[in-house]
């Protein structure tokens, strides 16, 4: 007479238990939300709002100087200012700066103009708190990358050399208008008695625009 039993081993038992017990432990933390997502989220705020000051602000203009946001005198204007630029914009010495100062940041914008390799960072660095704020005493200096980073990216359409209208060399009213005199009576704008005769050569100039790529990051 055959009989069947089961053979009950303790060793296979607390395997089978630590086993379950480890995969259970592994769907738990992967699934588990991270309180760095939440930094990672306030972390691309700060850099998104400090691109769309930089985007939309600027100084008021002196004399009959253009007038320019914060972005475009960097990328096409005077670049020695960009360290006072991103000083009053990103934060410096100020009580309440947009990037707090324990976050360093690095505006940078993307190489359009040359051939793009795989593999190659074609970024450009702009300025960097960590690196460039140390030859201005900055309490950023020397602030690496440690923990995380994100960044905002925007594009800037500009003329480096303005469009000109030009002005027409032919002498009548639709030209050149109407204007005042002292007696409130309607007279030509200029002086109208010549009109040339021989071929013109028109003033008129379309300009050069340029397009650029900006991503400024926020790390800590």
């Amino acid at each position: 007479m055959c009989a069947r039993g089961f053979v009950f081993s303790l060793d296979a038992f607390v395997a089978f238990v630590l086993i379950m017990i480890t995969i259970n432990l592994l769907i738990f933390t992967i699934g588990t939300p991270k309180p760095y997502y939440a930094e990672l989220e306030a972390t691309h705020i700060l850099a998104y709002d400090t691109l769309q000051v930089l985007a939309t602000s600027g100084d008021s203009p002196i004399g009959s100087a253009p007038a320019q946001t914060y972005l475009e005198r960097i990328l096409i204007g005077d670049i020695s200012n960009i360290h006072d630029i991103m000083v009053k914009v990103a934060g410096g010495e100020t009580d309440h700066p947009i990037i707090p100062k324990g976050y360093g940041y690095r505006l940078e914008y993307l190489d359009l103009d040359s051939v793009q390799m795989p593999g190659v960072d074609s970024w450009i660095p702009l300025y960097d708190a960590g690196t460039n704020g140390c030859n201005y005493g900055s309490d950023r200096c020397g602030k690496n990358f440690t923990k995380l980073q994100a960044s905002a990216t925007t594009f800037l359409s500009a003329y480096t050399l303005k469009p000109m209208p030009g002005q027409s060399p032919f002498c009548h009213a639709g030209c050149r208008g109407y204007g005042v005199d002292e007696y409130g009576n309607s007279i030509y704008a200029a002086q109208c008695d010549t009109t040339p005769c021989n071929t013109t050569t028109s003033n008129f100039r379309v300009g050069t625009n340029t397009v650029r790529v900006v991503r400024l990051i926020v790390y800590t």
